[in-house]
């Protein structure tokens, strides 16, 4: 009887893998996205500052290595992403100018809005199970990561949140936050190791100290501090996801 059943069984087990790489290729994907529409922003909101523009081309840079990835891993999830993909990959050099006052133009917040959501939307559809602590420790730095990239867009635009199309919902920052916040009490709870709990506090008491900014669009923010607290989320999570490896 086993012998009938192995050929099958590593046929799914196969299959089980192909879609947990294309889901961590995904998720790398929307993380670098939202990390370089952060660093674009803030290369605005500082005025044509070079240090984020230089990061917002790192980025955009590692999320299009990933897309490529994901491309050939499962071409069908992203065929409807493509275009827009492109059309963002054909401003990766765009400046910053005084002339321009600083401002983004509008077609540029349009097409990371809506890839933003798009992709945001993905990931919400590929998450099978929150058995895997590694992976829950990937969506909290994946959810602060999305969020604050819409915080930047908003602080970003004159008119503010009033720039945001009603039709907009997949992008919930207090929904998100929430959930973020429930994932993270559970994970504290789940997981022993010292390093781990310590950096989960400080994730935690960081994210309290930007949230009220980050969810209710606050434009009078410090976007500095937000833009500091969120990469030190995101360090943080690594040096979790790192000792859970070590274990």
């Amino acid at each position: 009887m086993p012998q009938i059943f192995r050929p099958f069984m590593i046929v799914v087990l196969l299959l089980l893998s192909c879609g947990a790489q294309a889901n961590s290729l995904l998720n790398q994907h929307v993380m670098a996205t939202s990390q370089a529409i952060s660093a674009f922003y803030m290369y605005s909101l500082t005025e044509g500052d070079e240090r984020y523009q230089a990061e917002y081309k790192k980025f955009l840079s590692q999320a299009h290595e990933h897309f490529q990835a994901l491309k050939k891993q499962d071409p069908k999830l992203v065929a409807e992403l493509e275009p827009l993909w492109a059309n963002i990959q054909q401003e990766k050099n765009y400046e910053i100018t005084a002339e321009s006052e600083f401002n983004v133009p509008s077609f540029m917040r349009i097409q990371y809005r809506n890839y933003l959501e798009n992709i945001y939307q993905l990931v919400g559809k590929t998450i099978i199970s929150e058995s895997n602590l590694a992976e829950q420790l990937t969506l909290i730095a994946l959810d602060v990561e999305v969020m604050a990239a819409r915080f930047f867009d908003v602080s970003n635009a004159t008119m503010g949140v009033f720039t945001l199309s009603s039709s907009l919902f997949e992008i919930d920052p207090q929904a998100m936050a929430e959930n973020m916040k429930k994932r993270l009490v559970k994970l504290q709870v789940q997981v022993n190791d010292k390093t781990i709990k310590k950096n989960l506090r400080s994730v935690s008491g960081k994210w309290q100290f930007i949230e009220g900014s980050v969810i209710n669009y606050n434009q009078e923010a410090a976007f500095l501090l937000v833009y500091y607290n969120k990469k030190k989320i995101n360090k943080l999570i690594i040096s979790s996801q790192k000792a859970l490896a070590a274990l």
